[in-house]
């Protein structure tokens, strides 16, 4: 089931017409009609995250193969712990072994994570797509350290050299690794001997504010 026809299904579970629809997104009526009908149609990122808000569910729920109930409707996950949101900064203390998971703001997350578990919120528009799943300025990601990360998976990593720390896609290609922006304003570089992958990013969350 691609895109549009998920958004149709969704659209008609909540009893909207296209009219209906487009009134709750930032989409219009005619675009609403194009997604539902063309099987090639693309969504910018901030259509995605509009379309999310309306439904009610995270940007990977909607893109999601598996989200949907068999019958009908979206399967969202409830909230089972919450997880610190972490600066940047305090990523350093990982690799030295010092890193505790203390902070003043937490957030409830509806994705399965280990206790090691942490939010970070993007800093800069590396990972922000113009089509597709898409991480813009102020999202919040949630990183498993205890995930190992495969090829395609979203990651944090960190140049054990200079301690700075990226959020980038992990990507193998010919035996080699890699770390992807979605940005294709931004280049991709290999792993250094240096780069440590500190977690897999399991799931991102936007506030409505």
């Amino acid at each position: 089931m691609n895109l549009g026809e998920r958004v149709k299904k969704l659209r008609k579970d909540q009893g909207w017409s296209q009219q209906d629809f487009a009134n709750r997104t930032s989409i219009s009526r005619a675009r609403v009609a194009q997604l539902e009908t063309d099987p090639t149609a693309e969504v910018k990122a901030a259509g995605l995250v509009s379309i999310a808000k309306a439904f009610g569910c995270t940007i990977e729920q909607l893109l999601s193969n598996n989200a949907l109930e068999s019958r009908g409707g979206l399967k969202l996950n409830p909230i089972t712990r919450k997880a610190p949101v972490v600066s940047w900064n305090s990523l350093p203390a990982i690799i030295e072994g010092k890193f505790m998971l203390e902070s003043e703001h937490w957030v409830g997350c509806p994705y399965d994570l280990s206790e090691n578990s942490f939010a970070l919120e993007v800093q800069d528009e590396v990972m922000t797509a113009s089509n597709g799943r898409s991480y813009p300025l102020g999202v919040l990601i949630f990183v498993d350290p205890d995930k190992t990360p495969v090829s395609g998976d979203r990651i944090v990593a960190i140049d054990t050299e200079n301690l700075s720390s990226v959020f980038r896609e992990y990507v193998i290609t010919g035996g080699v690794e890699h770390l992807k922006p979605l940005n294709d304003r931004y280049p991709i570089k290999e792993f250094s001997l240096s780069t440590k992958i500190i977690g897999t990013v399991v799931g991102s969350y936007q506030s409505e504010g």
